[in-house]
């Protein structure tokens, strides 16, 4: 996609706000409805990394302590991966929060790499100056048939 529902510019309280709010109401019953684990979105010139959101709430089963595995997520983990660069730079750092946020950067451009097999999602998000990892996070998913 490409306007992000969870944005840490677009929300109030934890739950979206404006455009961020349309989108939510268009998609996120989908998502939650055929499991998607992960939702990469941009728009905004930054880098955000997210836990598995369900209805504006962080869904924490599966997800370790340092937040940089999901085993199993019960939600869609989010990604605003944005900071490959623009004429107009890096958005404003914004001084909102929320519970669900993971990591975000908003002063390195970057690139994302994803790598993918049908257990397990590996995600990186380097700097391009310095090609620096400077986010990663891996998905489980059991794939046995039950």
């Amino acid at each position: 996609m490409h306007r992000p529902i969870y944005d840490l510019s677009n929300v109030k309280n934890g739950a979206p706000i404006g455009q961020a709010a349309r989108i939510q109401t268009a998609f996120e019953a989908l998502f939650i409805k055929y499991k998607v684990d992960v939702v990469l979105t941009a728009h905004e010139h930054c880098y955000q990394r997210h836990t598995p959101i369900r209805n504006n709430q962080a869904v924490l089963d599966g997800v370790s302590s340092d937040r940089k595995t999901y085993n199993n997520p019960q939600a869609p983990v989010y990604i605003l991966t944005g900071a490959g660069g623009a004429i107009e730079g890096h958005e404003s750092k914004t001084s909102n929060t929320a519970a669900w946020n993971v990591f975000s950067n908003y002063v390195d451009f970057g690139v994302s790499t994803l790598e993918a097999n049908r257990s397990k999602l590996s995600w990186k998000f380097l700097s391009s100056a310095s090609q620096a990892v400077l986010d990663q996070f891996v998905v489980l998913k059991n794939t046995s048939v039950g």
